[in-house]
Parts: structure tokens; sequence; C-alpha cells
């Protein structure tokens, strides 16, 4: 028996080094909700989420955190089920299951912790070693010899798959970067591309997707907002490119809709919001039951435990963000961020997440 003594969180916002564009909309700092469950042995656990600046480390001192002192962390479902039940006003609903899963992954880090066993080996680990597949293309400056050098440095690096970003320039635009990126990275490297939900229309979608199919794109994702998921069965169907939503999803009920209405082909799943441990394993093994690949959502530090446990992860590997590019800030908050070799990353063995956090960093941006 091991129970939660304390519980807090910090809201953290890091500057970026350059402002961001993302679809439409530009990004200038990273703000995380970090969360620590300490229990009455001394064991600490952390786990993290996106604020993306809603209130999450406030949802979690003032209504999650009380609710779970007393509570085991031997228990980590139990907790879970008891959170949803007491809030089931808001229950798989956006910013409140981002809370739930970042508090969540700080139970299941204390209970890994207390048991000497990794997250990946709690859930059952297949795999030793994961493939990353490295994200391009934020930066959209004058030129191209921008990313030129980011893909020449990931090849460099031993990445064989890529996903870049689309949608916030003009169609031919993109088109151009995407010819260049797949003329460096060869005809065998996987590519896929994000849209960050830019697209306008159908009819502009088909028109963005037509220019660059040729380049063999494994997927597109986010086309338009899971919402509209019936425009990407329509898309599926006019262009003949995979389709992949899901990142944005609370709750696995949300993902086995997306699935059950054949909109989605590559399934995203993020454990930062999808609402904790086991709802994240639920959505893979829906994706799985209908022969889908699933795709994670950047945090590779936490999602390599996941990619380590199931069978159906895209076979582009795990979404990793190099801390060269600056597109994410974590890596200045931790003191081990993953390691890449020849494109691979070996999953950690360390007790619980397996993060070793920097405390005095993450308290210059408080």
């Amino acid at each position: 028996m091991s129970l939660i003594s304390k519980v807090e969180c910090l809201a953290v916002n890091v500057p970026l080094a350059k402002p961001l564009p993302v679809g439409a909309t530009v990004v200038t700092h990273r703000g995380y909700a970090i969360v620590k469950v300490t229990t009455q042995s001394g064991v600490e656990g952390v786990g993290y989420c996106y604020t993306r600046s809603m209130p999450i480390a406030n949802i979690i001192n003032s209504a999650l955190g009380p609710e779970v002192i007393g509570k085991d962390t031997d228990f980590p479902e139990q907790i879970r089920q008891h959170l949803l039940a007491k809030f089931w006003h808001s229950a798989e609903h956006g910013t409140f299951t981002a809370a739930m899963s970042a508090l969540d992954l700080a139970i299941w880090d204390a209970l890994g912790k207390e048991n000497s066993i990794s997250l990946s080996r709690a859930l059952g680990q297949q795999h030793e070693k994961v493939l990353l597949c490295t994200v391009i293309g934020y930066q959209y400056d004058d030129d191209e010899s921008g990313l030129i050098a980011e893909v020449q440095s990931s090849l460099k690096t031993g990445f064989t798959s890529f996903k870049m970003v689309t949608g916030a320039g003009s169609p031919a635009r993109d088109a151009e970067r995407v010819k260049i990126v797949r003329q460096l990275i060869g005809p065998d490297a996987k590519l896929a591309v994000d849209a960050f939900r830019s697209f306008r229309d159908l009819d502009d979608a088909v028109r963005r997707i037509n220019l660059i199919k040729d380049y063999d794109i494994s997927f597109v994702e986010d086309p338009f907002h899971e919402s509209l998921g019936a425009l990407g069965l329509d898309l599926q169907k006019r262009t003949g490119a995979l389709i992949a939503f899901g990142e944005s999803q609370s709750g696995h009920r949300s993902v086995a809709s997306l699935v059950s209405q054949g909109f989605v082909d590559v399934v995203r799943i993020d454990a930062l919001i999808i609402g904790g441990v086991r709802e994240f394993m639920a959505a893979a093994a829906i994706a799985s039951a209908r022969g889908l690949p699933v795709a994670t959502h950047i945090h590779p530090e936490i999602h390599i435990h996941f990619a380590a446990a199931i069978n159906n992860l895209y076979s582009g590997g795990l979404e990793y963000m190099n801390p060269e590019n600056q597109v994410d800030a974590i890596h200045k908050l931790i003191h081990n961020p993953l390691a890449v070799k020849a494109g691979y990353a070996h999953v950690p063995t360390k007790p619980g997440l397996g993060i070793e956090w920097n405390w005095e960093e993450i308290r210059k941006y408080v």
C-alpha cells in the first residue's frame, strides 16, 4: 500500500527561440502543466501535459488533487474511475481530460517507482527499441535552405522516417517543399504530412493533396478538425490518400467513433490528452481490432513506453521532436531526453516513466 499524501501542479511557460507557425496560428511559448504526486513513503511521481493557455494546473490543484489524497497508487485505474464519477459533467472533454492524463501519468510514475518497474514493463513491453519519426518543416523562411539543412542533419543522425508540416504556405510552395524533402530522403524513407486542420474545404484539400500525392505520402494528418471526419473519408475516396485523425480525442470512445465510421486510416493517440494510461491502451486496442496503425503525438519520452507495449505502431515509428529544431521545449526541463542512435531509441528501463526532471530549470518558467 502506497497512499498519496500530496499533489501539486506547476504551470510552466517556456518561450521558444523563434515564433512557430502552426496551421492558422503562431506559437511563441510552450506551456506545460507539470504535476507531482508524493506518497506517504516519500516516492514522487511526475506527469505532465501541454496547457495550450488553458488553466490545467488550476484544475489539478483545486479539483482533481484533493480527491486523490489518501488514495493508493497501487490502483491507478480505480483512482481514475473515481475521478470520472466525481466529475462526470466534465469527464472525457478536452481540457479536463488533459488534466486527468497528466495526473494519471504521475500516479503510474509513482507506481513504477514504488515497485521498481518501468511503465513499459507494467504495460507488457514487447520491444526493446523503437523506430523514430522525426518531425520537420515548421519554419517557413524566405527560401527552403533551412528546410534542406534540417533534413540533411536528420539524415546524418540516421533518421529514415519523416513527418513534415504543410498548410502554412500556398499549395504550390507546400508541394515544392514536399518534393524537395522526398528528393533528399530518397524513395525508401517514410514521409507523412501534417496539415494542422488548415485546409479551407474539401476542394481545397483535394487540390493540395493532388499536388503532393506522387511523392509517396504515408498519410495526411488532420486535413480538417476531427469533428469533420466525414470529410476525411470523402478526401480519401477522391485522392487515395490515407487520413490520420485522433490526437485531440478525449477518451477511447471518441477514438472508437472515428474508427467505426471509417473516418480514419491511421489513428493518432496522445497519452497526454486522451485521459490516462488505460485510455491510451484501450484506444490502441480498438485500432488494432480494425487492423489500423497507431501514430503517437510528440512527447516521445512518454510515448516510447506505449510504443514498446503495442504491436500496431505506425510503421514509420514514434513521433519525435528533435531538440535542435526548438519546436518543443520539454528537453530544457529534463536531464535525460531520449538518446537517438541510427534513427532508433531504446526503451527506458528506469522505474516509472524514467524521466529525470530538472526542477531548478522548471522553476525559472513558473
